[in-house]
């Protein structure tokens, strides 16, 4: 058998093997490229590729064969049945779309080899129908385990073919595939042409037909390298779309969308390239976090579009203004981030902060409207508050919450002790979900006078945290975090129950005073939630009382005025907590039905040194009256105080003038007996008395 095989190769022209095996080669290369488009395709591309690769490969197949044919009697002239030797191109074509298509099923098992093998099988047939369709020389005889053995080849080295490629094994696994594509159409051909046997070709009478052989091997070669450049330019095309394509999506991925500036993951990969870059080692660098202020309410008062559409031209306007060494990311909603490489010292950062804020702080026309922005600002510096952009983020954050919570529009550096601070936060409110579960958490309750009496007319409730380890910790410490965290609306409800079960057991049946969040109030189902827990405990409607601050009514005026009517409906009272602390609270005043004011502490603990918290106090006084509704003040200390309120005419008072905040069980109730109260009342007519003769102020 192998010497057959042997003498069979002897027989063929050397050039026409290797032009034969070249395009070969060329084919089966294009064939696995094309073949890997089809793997990642779907739908109409995927079946567009598979046109283009089964044409390459079965005309590619076709070529080689007949080209081989021709090495094996290069002297000869050739008569070909034109039928027969169309459906070997045929079948070629057909073949290996159908291999190719199988092979691309990933959901079978073994699909991918039974579509190479089917390839291979269709090697065979396109060999076999290609040599029948010789009329001229035509095989005298064939050996039947030679082509049994050229069957198998083709079969296995098929299969091995998209094995290769489909499950690699190293990384050269298109060229491996592309190898044993090659070697099916080798041995189908050369086993097959040495189970054949051909007759002796006069040598002489035919040597000037080599050119006619020529002329068909160079029409050959010329179409299916035509057919090549075509479909290898189609590729080249799609590879230079797929190649912009994730350009533009790597674009996407490291730009925002709405301002079209870089975005966090840009200032990741930059800031690093930058630092990595750096000649010198100490070489100074400033990164800006920017956080605008109440940026909220444009989107409240004139929609998202025109949110996206000053933001846009924010960026604009920054970007027009930046020097070579600087450039400006939106890191999240309406924060930014600006970044200077080049910083000699803290005093520059402080300069290119400023003329960030300046940027900011140009009015931005929109519409008919002409819009202000203002923006807090924190500096962190490179590398001596950190070496890593994460942590320099972090603390250019920190810096500017800094800046936010001291009335914004500021500038503040990181200083060490802020990133401590903010991990305190985070591990209260780690500890806050804990609280109410293992009652951590207690209801204090604090009187509420008669400023002409000094009995007591109600309670409010007060938030106490008694942490096992950390002792008590003051509600100015954990209720904002509750609030940021949305915890609050857990520990809300469950105070409002408590206060409302503690004081249906008073034997004094005063009213209770709950303080409800702006979040709480943002819930629309937060009268719901007061009828029910009024249902449950059984407290009266007209014994509760809520207190909402400003802050909660500008939130969502419509939703908090619908609230309020609501609770009103029920019975229950409506407070305005610290007024004159907001900045309409006039307006407020006039646009939502309250039951009482309660002006701030700072007002009533400046009376007797700041004119101003005097006249706010009147103000307030005088609105009460015209609305007819009752004002408590908050704070009161001293008899001096309490002396300029009742001259005022303020009908209530609240303070450690009268009594600091309560435990549950100091207050007399059904269930006990206690003195406190008593010598609260004591201490109010005392009070009361020293307050007779008041001191006039102007």
């Amino acid at each position: 058998m192998l010497t057959a095989v042997i003498a069979s190769l002897a027989d063929h022209n050397p050039f026409f093997i290797f032009v034969s095996t070249m395009l070969s080669i060329v084919g089966g290369l294009f064939t696995i490229r094309l073949y890997r488009r089809i793997r990642r395709e779907s739908g109409l591309r995927r079946r567009l590729w598979l046109f283009l690769a089964s044409m390459v490969a079965g005309t590619s197949l076709w070529a080689s064969h007949f080209i081989a044919l021709v090495a094996h009697h290069p002297t000869a002239e050739f008569a070909l049945n034109p039928f027969l030797t169309f459906v070997s191109l045929l079948i070629g074509v057909c073949a290996t779309a159908l291999g190719l298509c199988i092979s691309a099923n990933r959901t079978i098992p073994l699909m991918i080899e039974a579509g190479g093998g089917i390839i291979g099988l269709g090697i065979v047939a396109l060999h076999y129908v290609g040599v029948s369709a010789l009329v001229w020389p035509q095989p005298q005889s064939w050996d039947t385990g030679l082509i049994a053995v050229s069957v198998g080849s083709g079969i296995v080295l098929g299969a091995l073919s998209m094995n290769r490629y489909a499950r690699p094994c190293t990384r050269y696994c298109e060229l491996g595939s592309m190898a044993f594509l090659v070697l099916t159409f080798i041995s189908v051909h050369y086993f097959g042409m040495a189970a054949a046997t051909f007759p002796t070709v006069d040598m002489v009478a035919h040597e000037q037909s080599l050119f006619g052989n020529g002329l068909l091997l160079a029409t050959i070669t010329l179409a299916i390298v035509a057919l090549m450049l075509i479909v290898g330019a189609a590729y080249l095309i799609d590879s230079q779309a797929s190649i912009a394509a994730s350009a533009k999506y790597r674009y996407l991925a490291l730009h925002d969308a709405i301002t079209g500036l870089p975005n966090r993951q840009y200032l990741s990969n930059e800031v690093s390239r930058i630092v990595a870059e750096r000649n010198s080692p100490g070489e100074a660098a400033a990164l800006l976090f920017i956080s605008l202020d109440q940026f909220k309410t444009i989107n409240d008062l004139h929609g998202y579009g025109a949110g996206d559409q000053v933001l846009s031209a924010l960026a604009a306007n920054i970007l027009g203004e930046l020097d070579e060494d600087e450039f400006l990311v939106r890191f999240n909603g309406d924060e930014f981030v600006a970044f200077k490489s080049s910083v000699p010292n803290v005093n520059e950062a402080l300069l290119f902060a400023h003329k960030i804020r300046n940027i900011i702080l140009r009015p931005i026309p929109w519409n008919n409207f002409v819009l202000n922005l203002h923006a807090s600002i924190g500096i962190a510096m490179f590398p001596d508050d950190s070496d890593d952009v994460e942590t320099l983020v972090v603390r250019a954050a920190l810096a500017a919450k800094r800046a936010k919570k001291s009335g914004g529009q500021q500038i503040r550096t990181y200083v060490d002790g802020m990133e401590e601070a903010s991990r305190k936060q985070a591990v209260i409110a780690a500890d806050l979900k804990q609280a109410v579960s293992d009652h951590q958490l207690q209801v204090y309750f604090q009187p509420q006078n008669s400023t002409r009496t000094g009995e007591i007319i109600g309670y409010e409730a007060l938030l106490r945290w008694q942490h096992p380890i950390k002792g008590q910790i003051p509600a100015d410490d954990f209720i904002p975090i509750a609030e940021k965290t949305g915890q609050i609306l857990e520990i809300g409800q469950w105070a409002l129950e408590t206060a409302c079960r503690h004081a249906l057991t008073w034997t004094n049946p005063v009213n209770v005073s709950v303080n409800a969040s702006p979040l709480q109030f943002s819930r629309s189902n937060y009268p719901a939630i007061v009828s029910q827990v009024l249902i449950e405990t059984g407290l009266p409607a007209e014994r509760l009382e809520i207190e909402l601050t400003e802050s909660s009514i500008i939130e969502d005026h419509e939703l908090v005025l619908c609230a309020i009517r609501k609770l009103r409906a029920m019975g229950v009272k409506v407070s305005m907590d610290d007024f004159g602390t907001g900045y309409s609270s006039l307006n407020t005043l006039q646009n939502f039905p309250f039951d009482k004011i309660k002006v701030d502490r700072v007002f009533t603990q400046s009376i007797e040194s700041d004119p101003r918290s005097r006249a706010i106090i009147r103000s307030a006084v005088l609105l009460g009256h015209s609305f007819k509704i009752p004002v408590l003040a908050e704070g009161v200390e001293n008899e001096v105080q309490l002396a300029f309120l009742k001259e005022a005419g303020c009908t209530q008072v609240q303070g450690f003038l009268f009594g600091r905040p309560l435990p549950a069980n100091k207050i007399p109730s059904t269930t006990g007996e206690n003195i406190i109260p008593e010598r609260v009342a004591s201490v109010a007519a005392h009070a009361l008395s020293q307050a007779g003769s008041p001191k006039r102020y102007a």
